[in-house]
């Protein structure tokens, strides 16, 4: 739209300006010239809502004042309505169309097209049309919106009319022929090809075009050679090659097939469908391994729940169902990757495939521990646990997921028994001359320890640690949630998850729920419950926790958002939460800064517990010198020193090494917080 005549004046000269505007409206309140030009003065202010009226008083008086509508279109755009900005736009350029390039016309029309106003998206594009005949992404626009409506006969006639307008252009016939394939019509669109070959026989994708048409009228000799000189006059061409590889795959010629695939790749990495045609080409050349890493790349770098996704996990499935040599790593990875892309209904199947194979694989039920389950899968899970404990009765992690399952039907007095049945097991496996002890029925007092923190700090490596200590009993699995997730279920559910021998003096017991630490109330509830309970705290660098915790949740389905998205997102968000609200909240998403401010999370424990029942250790300390740490767990406990012939990482993350600026900033955010931890211990940790 044109400028406004008024020029640009000092904040003072505006004022005045608006005070002698508003007298000569007074005289002339007809005048939609003297309305627009008020609410140019407004405009200079920034006072959007005074502008809007102005306008819109301008319009009133004169429906067809195009100006005053393009003006009131920034206006909307400033008051963040897209919807009317547009509608707006749209009038002003309907009204005088010579006042906007075709480009702008184009782009209005892209925008139309978005909010769903396909009349007059149409007519936005056909106003650009009109202005510049040769503006072939017009055409490409509005074909493309023609086709998705289905009205054909329309797209067609609109090619033709750019081929009309431009007949010289090869690239208007080139899309006349595209656009042709695209309804089949296979000889026609060759008759557009042998055009543009006339007009310019050097366009690299006129060969790959015209290879596919002749493809389809089987003359694949010819649609080869044609492939084969689109690649001669851009050697970079992917597309020519995957049309190659695809011709050839047909023909079964596996190995050129292969080498076209992978010249895509080199060139184009991150083609999924090249990835999932390469995977059936080494599946047909019995090269059953490079098939599956094709469908777990293909997997990884797939959008979630997508087509291609889909159809890679259905090929990795009959890869795997066909493979001569197939092993249990192979269905257990499978379950990882399925359980990463957040596809937990088969991600289960594969662990139950995995287990199937191999009952005795303790892995794929710790998986299974942390996976979500849908309630109407249940039933078959329970009924899955319990034929393997018919067969397997020393697989005690078996009876610690039946009796989770059962737990989620709150089927609770059933889930006890399999709980004490799973403790006991566990118990005499490590210490076979146990069961010449008398057992108690029933556990009645609390756990000796619980690790609560912090996850992704060192909590599984530590609880494998103790459990090596032959006074050391521990519950029958890592993480039981009682004091939040579990609570309402009850202590004798709580204590059926310990060996009832702990009961005696001369053993300890314990049990590591990393996420107790984000909540007060678990603190409340321990001393509730059991408050003789002795704490052991692992605090590790934040920047590096707060990484870590991020690609856990990645990892296992939890998040699709990458680390810089994740914190920044979470940055934002905690600019607007108080102090109190950082204290009470346990989770949200994303929450990898949250459960990192230690000083916010451990403060309200120590205050409800007293820092006598407290062990903190620096993480960093302790995966430096594991047995000098372990020393201190050992006189906290008031257990005899025990050393370990090795002291292995447990459960450590993997992921790839981060950007050092973003972890900079992670380490100046959390300075000021980690400085009010160490007054508040008296302990220095020094976290660079």
């Amino acid at each position: 739209m044109k400028e406004s005549s008024l020029s640009p004046l000092n904040p003072t000269q505006v004022q005045k300006a608006i005070a002698k505007c508003t007298e000569k409206i007074a005289n002339e309140p007809k005048s939609a010239s003297m309305h627009a030009d008020l609410g140019h003065l407004y405009l200079q202010q920034k006072k959007w809502q005074a502008a809007k009226n102005s306008y819109e008083e301008a319009i009133k008086i004169d429906p067809e004042f195009a100006e005053a509508h393009g003006y009131l279109a920034e206006i909307w755009t400033h008051l963040d309505n897209p919807y009317k900005a547009a509608d707006s736009l749209d009038l002003a350029f309907k009204l005088k169309p010579n006042s906007a390039t075709a480009r702008q016309h184009h782009e209005l029309a892209k925008t139309l097209q978005e909010q769903n106003k396909p009349g007059r998206a149409i007519s936005a594009y056909r106003r650009g049309i009109k202005i510049n005949p040769g503006f072939l992404s017009a055409y490409r626009s509005l074909g493309k919106f023609f086709f998705q409506r289905e009205e054909y006969q329309q797209a067609i006639a609109l090619y033709r009319q750019g081929v009309a307008q431009n007949p010289q252009n090869p690239r208007f016939h080139l899309a006349l022929g595209q656009a042709l394939a695209d309804l089949e019509k296979w000889f026609q669109a060759i008759e557009s090809y042998q055009t543009v070959a006339q007009l310019n026989p050097n366009l690299p994708e006129l060969y790959c075009y015209w290879g596919q048409a002749l493809v389809k009228i089987d003359r694949t000799a010819q649609a080869e050679e044609f492939y084969k000189k689109a690649i001669a006059l851009k050697a970079d061409y992917w597309q020519a090659y995957y049309q190659l590889g695809v011709l050839w795959q047909k023909q079964q010629k596996w190995s050129p097939a292969l080498l076209a695939y992978r010249k895509v790749r080199s060139i184009e990495p991150n083609r999924v469908n090249i990835l999932n045609k390469m995977a059936v080409v080494y599946r047909h050349l019995q090269q059953y391994d490079l098939a599956i890493a094709c469908h777990r790349e293909a997997i990884k770098i797939s959008p979630e729940s997508s087509p291609s996704e889909n159809t890679a996990i259905a090929a990795y499935q009959k890869t795997l169902a066909i493979y001569p040599h197939v092993t249990i790593q192979h269905h257990y990875q499978q379950a990882k990757l399925l359980r990463a892309k957040g596809r937990f209904v088969e991600a289960i199947a594969a662990y139950q495939k995995t287990i199937e194979l191999d009952p005795q694989f303790k892995l794929a039920y710790i998986d299974l521990q942390y996976i979500p389950i849908a309630k109407d899968r249940l039933d078959e899970l329970i009924e899955f646990y319990r034929g393997i404990v018919a067969q397997n009765p020393n697989i005690t992690i078996a009876w610690g997921n039946l009796g989770d399952a059962l737990s989620q039907q709150n089927r609770v007095p059933e889930a006890i028994e399999c709980y004490r049945k799973g403790s006991y097991e566990q118990a005499i496996q490590k210490q076979p001359h146990l069961t010449q002890l008398t057992w108690k029925e029933k556990q009645e007092s609390g756990p000796d320890f619980i690790i609560a923190g912090a996850s992704k700090s060192g909590t599984s490596s530590i609880y494998y640690y103790l459990g090596c200590h032959p006074q050391v009993l521990l519950s029958h699995k890592k993480e039981i949630d009682f004091y939040w997730k579990n609570f309402q279920r009850g202590i004798d559910w709580y204590l059926a998850h310990f060996p009832t021998i702990t009961d005696r003096p001369d053993f300890l017991t314990g049990e590591a729920t990393p996420n107790y630490l984000r909540f007060p109330e678990v603190a409340r509830r321990i001393k509730q419950t059991f408050p003789k309970t002795k704490i052991i705290i692992l605090l590790r660098n934040p920047a590096d926790r707060a990484i870590s915790w991020h690609y856990h949740k990645f990892n296992t389905g939890l998040t699709n958002v990458d680390l810089t998205t994740a914190i920044s997102e979470e940055m934002k968000r905690l600019k607007t939460v108080t102090e109190k609200e950082i204290i009470e909240t346990g989770f949200y998403n994303p929450d990898n800064i949250l459960s990192s401010l230690y000083i916010y999370k451990l403060k309200p424990w120590i205050e409800i517990l007293g820092r006598e029942q407290f062990l903190i250790l620096k993480s960093e300390d302790f995966y430096q010198n594991p047995a000098l740490q372990m020393k201190q767990v050992w006189d906290f406990l008031g257990l005899p020193n025990y050393d370990l012939e090795q002291y292995p990482k447990v459960n450590g993350g993997s992921y790839n090494e981060v950007d050092s600026s973003l972890r900079k900033t992670l380490i100046e955010y959390f300075a000021p917080y980690n400085q009010q931890l160490e007054e508040y211990l008296g302990v220095q940790f020094n976290w660079q």
